[in-house]
């Protein structure tokens, strides 16, 4: 769309909202999204108005508290206009954000970041690894530094008012308004674009070293060739890190090398890579007696190039520093859905709800990641479920022959081993 296009931005707002609407349709008569409902034909234009004269001021978070996280929310009106307001701002990204930040690429970017890393690993030179998170990203970005970054890129005098008033916007909660100096809305339309900004110049340092470097929003990736390109693009990290008021989470930070201890990133495990024939490429330690005889038998220069050995040594030199790329799905992407399914149990939901959940969750990963099919991936949900009733479940949830013979042939041997044992 044309930019600050008023008939283009009220039908964004209007599809939107539409999808919103048809989502929490049956929530509870006094629930904001009827109110919006009956007078959209008043907010939306007057918000896409506001956008275009560069007046806009959202409303105030509202937090929650719960026993495991804060939450800090968007009216729905806002969100709706910050999303007008992202469609606006995006085809900018191209010309300002770095190539190797992965969630800006949208509902691909899981499925580009996937296929990189496993056309990287291919590479028998990539030895080391470093995977990292950042402790409290969202919340600890600074005010004046994120201002100071969009004050850098960009020059237009309304988007950049927009975007401090949305910045700086007070937050209500239960103990009073705050006007926090640092931190951003973990949900909202324009949080990955702040999250890419704040973060370039990371982004940029880390992609001139000649290494492979993949971000996506806080998770953090770096494949190096060598010990020494490990310990700079550590050093160099480090040094982004402190100049923009932030620190990596210990607990989960990792590094070593790739073909000892794998990695796991975006919900994907790579576990350590093997030759393609499965050999071992170490040195063995020979007798005198059997060095004696490798050497009466070692083929002389001439006979390799009459025979044409040179061609079937090149092919097994080449076959063993080939490598198998293995993707599985990482054990707590799976322990999310096991724990999802449970919650729905207990609130009572029907098989056929559960069902819904668990194919939408197989056909998302099928979609996004790109690398397994359905059937594989409802095999590795049914084996990690320890609990027969939970496994019973899912095979019946997904509905494949397959899956559901695979599963009776596992209680089936179990059971013999049961009966065994005994």
């Amino acid at each position: 769309m044309s930019r600050w296009d008023q008939r283009a931005m009220l039908s964004i707002g209007e599809t939107l909202f539409k999808k919103i609407h048809k989502r929490k349709y049956h929530s509870h008569p006094n629930h904001d999204i009827h109110f919006l409902a009956r007078e959209m034909r008043q907010w939306l234009p007057e918000g896409v108005s506001s956008l275009i004269n560069g007046c806009y001021d959202p409303r105030c978070l509202k937090r929650y508290y719960f026993s495991d996280e804060r939450v800090d929310q968007l009216h729905i009106s806002d969100r709706i206009l910050q999303h007008i307001l992202l469609k606006i701002v995006k085809p900018t990204f191209k010309y300002v954000m770095n190539t190797n930040c992965y969630h800006l690429d949208g509902p691909s970017g899981v499925k580009n970041a996937t296929q990189k890393i496993q056309a990287e690993l291919q590479n028998p030179n990539l030895k080391y690894f470093i995977r990292t998170d950042i402790k409290s990203f969202y919340r600890s970005i600074p005010h004046h530094k994120l201002i100071q970054d969009i004050k850098k890129y960009y020059d237009d005098p309304k988007l950049i008012a927009m975007l401090i008033n949305i910045i700086r916007n007070p937050i209500d909660t239960p103990y009073g308004y705050k006007n926090p100096d640092c931190g951003i809305a973990l949900r909202g339309p324009l949080s990955q674009f702040f999250s890419g900004l704040y973060l370039k110049p990371l982004d940029d340092t880390i992609s001139t070293m000649n290494v492979t470097y993949l971000r996506y929003q806080d998770d953090i990736l770096i494949l190096c060739n060598t010990k020494r390109q490990l310990n700079r693009c550590k050093r160099k990290m480090m040094e982004v890190m402190h100049e923009r008021h932030l620190s990596l989470s210990k607990r989960k930070t990792c590094l070593g090398k790739i073909d000892e201890s794998g990695f796991h990133f975006l919900g994907i495990l790579y576990p350590p890579t093997r030759t393609e024939d499965n050999t071992n490429t170490k040195p063995v330690k020979l007798t005198e007696k059997a060095r004696k005889n490798k050497e009466e038998v070692a083929p002389t220069a001439d006979n390799i190039l009459n025979d044409g050995g040179v061609e079937s040594l090149s092919v097994q030199q080449t076959q063993e520093t080939l490598r198998t790329v293995h993707c599985i799905v990482h054990a707590r992407t799976l322990r999310k859905a096991r724990e999802q399914v449970k919650l729905m149990v207990a609130d009572g939901a029907s098989l056929c709800q559960i069902k819904n959940y668990l194919s939408r969750w197989g056909y998302w990963w099928v979609k996004t990641a790109g690398i397994w099919n359905y059937d594989e991936l409802a095999r590795q949900y049914i084996n990690s479920c320890w609990d027969a009733r939970a496994a019973n479940l899912g095979a019946f949830a997904f509905q494949r022959n397959t899956i559901i013979g695979l599963h009776r042939e596992i209680q089936r041997g179990a059971a013999i081993g049961i009966a065994v044992a005994a």
